[in-house]
């Protein structure tokens, strides 16, 4: 049973796969298996000859390790260990080892398992990790520095790893994951970018699209999209892995070629050249549809080598060779040969061909071109032909001609000229040393004129001073300019010097006498034969005021107007047949002054003999006209002649004879006096103008009533040097414009020039000044009459706006916003309405002002004013016009300004005129209102800052109807009478008004009056001896108190419109309202119903407005009804003289109207006040007494002082006032122009 054991375990031992041994401590073996054997590489006995220890390199190290294990626990776990190969190499091996006791002895049992294969398969493992691990990493740079997006998604094509395109896009994460990618895609493509990304990922196959991704700055790109699947061993899909290549530039540079094939085409199709293409051996192809159009061939006979039958006989040996030899050495093909076209004709052509290479440099085709240089060959003839004549031109010419290089050095072959003139050689003028030869003083300007077209290649021109080689200077004027290659490079210079000697002495001359004729006291003009101005001298400029620039190129009709004393075309005449005219003309200058000259005309003709400009030479005679220049030769030769011989006193006399026929047939009046007086002369139209006889005129001229012409002729005495002019009456109501002059004795030699009497002349502008009037009275009457359809238009216009206000848009619906928009428009339409009349009145009232100014109809309340309230005034009044539009004002008064005289309300006037003009034409800024003093004067200055205007239109702005500006394209702004009126208003007053300005940069407009001194004279007193006839037929009672029922007022107008006007106006306002359509059908309803207030117009039929004021004002009955007159005229002062309550024009103020109503009719339901002024005492208590018992409240005063403080004070309704006060310091215009004042009623106690 034991030796079977033993057998069992035996076989179990020897067939055991893994290798198995037992060994003595030491490591002698005691037994193996084979395949221990076979894991060390030998035979069991081979193996058991060997220690156990010895299969191992580490030897002793190994088994000291191992037996302290055993010896410690019985077993050494399995670990790995290597044996020795029998053929040395080393076999890894997994050992178990467990120490045994046999019969006493202590054994090991190993068991040995060959690990190699596991090893490799490890080692391969770790190799794999390794490789995989740099595989990462090598993705995550490439990933990190490609250009390229990289993507990865899921295997259902979800996006998980998009940090590149996330840094491109600027997407965020979750903006990309999920297909929200695809919003960066342009929107044009996202449709068929996702149908092909689904198709791919279904079908698991290459996804490869282009389209276009929107980058983080907002452009789009083109991109070259590209992804495939990562496959498992099994088939499925791992991932997807892909990028997005930028193919932007190559998508542009696509289109590029694209579009330059096209060009290429086109060019092909349209340019002149023939385009040829062959094959690689040089044969043409059959495509050579420019050459078979030009040389007529057909696509048979150009085909292979045919096409060099068009080329002429003498060319083809050359060509060929050429272009065999071009097509063999694969080089540049470039010829010239005659080609026959198809009309049988030969022109020259440069044949240009180039290879076409593929990559590999084999030659693809032949491209070239055929060039027709027919016209460039016979050209280089003509250039070679020119060239010839170039140079026998330098030989011959006689200016010196230069040749230059690029650098601007001058060619030593091309320079003989000038070393044959300068006697410099060769190596004297090379570099700069030709500026040797130059005038010192032409030397800088030269070299840098030189230098600067040398360095602009721009042309060269200069003058200097040349040295011949006599040593003498000439001057020279140089001209060069650059020969440019085809590039555009500059080839060489050439230039010329030209001997100007002569012509620059003549210049010379020609200035000196110019700068005579200059300054010569005549104006000398010469004009070419249509007129135009060619010279102008300064003699012209003083004469008619235009400087030479102004008239230079001018036609001299545009400027000067002329008035010859023969026709123009009889003097052209003379002048084209003599050669000279010479007259009198009369001119108009600048300024419409008219000037006589005596003219000289000289023609001037050209080298041809034509007539090519006219001298005039034109002397100012204009003095000697204005003073009668025959009138004073005739006496200062008679003084002459009288003084140095007597015997020619007939002669004398004979010549004064004839001078008095011209002067007796003058048609303006002529009178002269001597010295001391006494008329010496005078002629029918003299006689005529004043209704005299000859025989009454003698002796002296103050015995004459001619007052106006002794003032005159006293003034020509006490400045004798001076001409006067006044306005003188005539006989019979005429009107005379009268100048006079002193009469001067020709002066003889060593003797001063005397004077020896006076010459006036009169001439009778009667005519000219009653069209004047017409004129006035005509621009007066329309005014006028605008006024009344004006009031019509501006009060209906209120009413109908008040009504539909009032009494029509409450009640319609408000929720319809088409019709709220239609209200709306009916509103502004009905503003507009009313301030456009309201504009057109100020218009007109502004014509009346300037009418009644040129009438002399003004009357100026003449009155010591403080130039400092006067600008506070008018501050205040415009107030609202500096907030409106945003402006500053700002103030600049000096201190203790002394007053100045003048009517308070024109030169308020002025200024509020000055600032609202200041205001319309400032945008932004300030208005600065500034008063000084000058001398004895008081000066207001209006400064803006507002658009400024032009020096030219400077004077026109106080000129009537004139306004500043392009009137075409810019609305005007008013009539252009407000600067005409202040300066007659200012002018009036003894000032002047003017304007400083610069354009852009604002105005200045600046006034003056004359401070107020004690001699200073006010206006005529008001004459108001109209205002009452008796005492008694005003000193009456008011009515008893009014009813408190509505009151009843008379409308007394003509017009049916204006008095339905009122009505609607006044019933609106609760009062009973009737109507008169004239004075007399007034003064009837008066006498008949009593009203309680008159509305009354002046300009009626029959009886005029006044007319009927002043009945009623003279019945005690209806003496006490108030009066409002409502004109188109201003008279207020005829009104208040009859003793109106007030005075208001049309168009009507209605707000205005309705105040002042209500103050009548208020003050008439109280007894009315009455001051009473008289020095005398026992007249003062009569008058109290009378008018109390008529039911007034009488206040007394005896003398100026107190009746002011009392008017002041107690605000009366009328005023009785003695004469004799009322002339004391002007009392009634002082209480007149006081606040609450204006409208009180003066009655005037006068001694007579």
């Amino acid at each position: 049973m034991s030796s079977q054991v033993d057998e069992y375990y035996r076989q179990l031992f020897e067939q055991c796969p893994v290798g198995m041994v037992v060994c003595r401590i030491d490591g002698t073996l005691i037994d193996i298996n084979p395949a221990y054997g076979a894991i060390v590489g030998r035979t069991v006995p081979e193996t058991l000859n060997l220690n156990y220890w010895e299969m191992m390199p580490q030897k002793y190290a190994a088994e000291s390790a191992i037996l302290e294990s055993l010896e410690q626990t019985g077993r050494y776990a399995p670990c790995e260990k290597e044996y020795i190969h029998k053929d040395g190499h080393l076999v890894p091996v997994r050992l178990s080892l467990v120490l045994v006791e046999k019969d006493g002895d202590r054994l090991i049992l190993s068991t040995v398992e060959d690990i190699s294969d596991l090893k490799g398969a490890h080692q391969e493992r770790q190799e794999s990790e390794k490789i995989l691990k740099q595989s990462e990493a090598r993705y995550r740079s490439l990933v990190t520095t490609n250009t390229q997006i990289v993507w990865v998604s899921t295997p259902e094509g979800i996006c998980f790893e998009l940090e590149s395109w996330i840094a491109y896009t600027g997407q965020s994460l979750a903006e990309a994951e999920n297909g929200g990618w695809i919003d960066a895609v342009h929107p044009d493509d996202r449709g068929y970018t996702g149908e092909v990304w689904s198709a791919a990922v279904a079908n698991r196959s290459l996804y490869q699209i282009e389209y276009r991704i929107r980058g983080k700055d907002g452009n789009y790109r083109y991109f070259w999209v590209w992804g495939a699947p990562v496959i498992e061993e099994d088939g499925s899909v791992q991932e997807w892995i892909g990028t997005c290549t930028d193919i932007h530039d190559r998508k542009l540079a696509e289109a590029e070629n694209q579009y330059l094939e096209k060009r290429y085409r086109s060019l092909v199709t349209a340019t002149s050249q023939m385009v040829w293409i062959t094959n690689p051996e040089g044969l043409q192809k059959a495509d050579m549809s420019n050459w078979r159009a030009y040389t007529g061939q057909s696509v048979a006979e150009a085909d292979g080598w045919g096409w060099i039958d068009a080329v002429h006989p003498d060319d083809r040996l050359h060509t060929a060779e050429v272009w065999s030899a071009a097509v063999a050495n694969r080089s540049l093909y470039e010829v010239e040969y005659r080609v026959r076209a198809k009309d049988g004709t030969y022109r020259y052509f440069w044949v240009c061909g180039v290879p076409v290479l593929e990559e590999d440099g084999s030659i693809q085709e032949w491209v070239g071109t055929c060039t027709d240089i027919h016209d460039r060959k016979l050209a280089e003839q003509t250039l070679q032909q020119s060239e010839q004549r170039f140079r026998s031109l330098i030989n011959t010419i006689s200016q010196i001609v230069w040749v230059a290089t690029p650098e601007g050095v001058g060619i030593t072959s091309e320079m003989l000229s000038w070393m044959a003139y300068t006697g410099q050689t060769e190596a004297e003028f090379q570099g700069s040393g030709w500026l040797d030869v130059i005038h010192p003083d032409d030397r800088a300007h030269t070299a840098e004129a030189w230098s600067v077209a040398v360095a602009n290649r721009s042309l060269y021109q200069t003058e200097f001073r040349l040295r011949g080689k006599d040593g003498t200077y000439r001057h020279f004027s140089v001209c060069g300019t650059p020969i440019l290659e085809v590039d555009g490079s500059i080839r060489e210079w050439i230039g010329t010097c030209t001997d100007i000697h002569d012509r620059k002495l003549a210049e010379a001359e020609n200035q000196r006498l110019m700068d005579m004729l200059n300054h010569s006291s005549d104006a000398i003009i010469v004009r070419d034969m249509t007129d135009k101005i060619l010279y102008w001298n300064q003699g012209a400029q003083r004469l008619y005021g235009w400087t030479r620039e102004e008239a230079k190129d001018q036609y001299i009709y545009t400027l000067l107007k002329k008035t010859f004393s023969q026709p123009k075309e009889a003097i052209v005449a003379e002048l084209l047949q003599q050669g000279n005219w010479e007259g009198e003309v009369q001119h108009l200058g600048r300024n419409d002054k008219l000037i006589t000259v005596q003219s000289r005309w000289t023609l001037q003709r050209s080298i041809s003999g034509q007539p090519c400009a006219v001298l005039e030479i034109n002397t100012d005679i204009s003095a000697r006209k204005q003073a009668e220049i025959a009138l004073r030769q005739l006496n200062q030769e008679l003084e002459a002649r009288v003084a140095e011989r007597t015997a020619a006193l007939e002669n004398t006399l004979a010549e004064a004879q004839g001078l008095n026929a011209i002067l007796d047939n003058l048609a303006d009046g002529l009178l002269v006096t001597d010295i001391t007086g006494q008329i010496t002369h005078f002629n029918p139209a003299f006689l005529a103008m004043y209704g005299l006889t000859a025989n009454t005129v003698k002796g002296h001229y103050h015995e004459l009533p001619i007052s106006g012409l002794a003032d005159l002729v006293q003034k020509t005495q006490s400045h004798a040097s001076e001409v006067f002019a006044a306005e003188v009456i005539l006989a019979k109501e005429r009107i005379g414009q009268a100048v006079a002059t002193a009469i001067f004795k020709r002066a003889v030699a060593n003797e001063p020039t005397a004077c020896f009497g006076s010459a006036l002349l009169i001439r009778d502008v009667t005519a000219e000044k009653e069209i004047d009037k017409m004129k006035t009275d005509f621009i007066s009457t329309v005014s006028h009459e605008l006024r009344t359809p004006l009031t019509s238009v501006l009060g209906f216009a209120s009413i109908i706006k008040e009504k539909l206000e009032t009494d029509v848009f409450p009640i319609l619906s408000s929720e319809d916003r088409k019709l709220q928009k239609t209200i709306k428009r009916v509103g502004d339409n009905l503003n507009i309405i009313v301030s456009e009349a309201e504009r057109l009145t100020s218009l007109i009232n502004d014509v009346l002002d300037i009418a009644k100014m040129e009438a002399g109809k003004v009357e100026w309340q003449m009155q010591p004013i403080d130039p400092t309230e006067l600008l506070d005034w008018a501050t205040t009044s415009t107030a609202a016009l500096f907030e409106t539009n945003g402006l500053e004002l700002i103030t600049e008064i000096e201190a203790e300004l002394p007053q100045v005289i003048g009517d308070r309300n024109r030169l308020l006037q002025v200024l509020i005129n000055l600032i609202s003009n200041a205001i319309k034409f400032t945008e932004f800024g300030s208005i600065t209102c500034r008063i000084k003093q000058q001398n004895n004067a008081i000066c207001i200055s209006i400064i803006d800052t507002g658009v400024g205007i032009t020096a030219e239109d400077q004077p026109k702005v106080f000129e009537k109807f004139r306004q500043v500006g392009d009137t075409l394209t810019d609305k005007p702004k008013g009539t252009g009478l407000g600067l005409p009126i202040c300066k007659q208003i200012v002018e009036h007053h003894g000032g002047r008004i003017w304007v400083e300005s610069e354009l852009g940069k604002g105005s200045t407009f600046s006034f003056i009056i004359p401070i107020y001194t004690s001699n200073h004279k006010t206006s005529a007193k008001l004459n108001l001896d109209a205002l009452v006839k008796q005492l008694k037929e005003h000193v009456i009672t008011t009515t008893a108190v009014l009813h408190e029922n509505r009151k009843t007022i008379l409308v007394v107008d003509d017009d049916a419109n204006i008095r339905e006007l009122l009505r609607q106006q006044l019933e609106n306002e609760g009062y009973n309202v009737r109507e008169a359509k004239d004075g007399v059908d007034a003064i009837h309803q008066i006498k008949t119903a009593r009203p309680d207030l008159i509305l009354l117009d002046v300009m009626m039929p029959q009886i005029n407005g006044f007319d009927v004021a002043a009945v009623l004002k003279n019945d005690p009955h209806t003496a006490d009804i108030p009066i409002i007159i409502l004109s188109i005229i201003e008279n207020k002062e005829r009104g208040y003289h009859i003793g109106i309550d007030r005075y208001l024009t049309k168009p009507i103020n209605t707000e205005k109207l309705l105040g002042e109503i209500g103050l009548l009719l208020s003050q008439g339901t109280s007894s009315k006040k009455v001051l009473v002024v008289d020095k005398n005492a026992s007249t003062l208590k009569i008058l109290s007494d009378v008018l109390q018992t008529q039911g007034y409240s009488v206040i007394e005063a005896s003398n100026p002082q107190e009746c002011i403080h009392k008017a002041l004070s107690a605000k009366p309704d009328m005023i009785i006032i003695d004469s004799m006060f009322s002339q004391e310091a002007d009392l009634v215009k002082t209480l007149r122009f006081e606040k609450g004042l204006e409208n009180v009623f003066f009655i005037m106690l006068s001694d007579n």
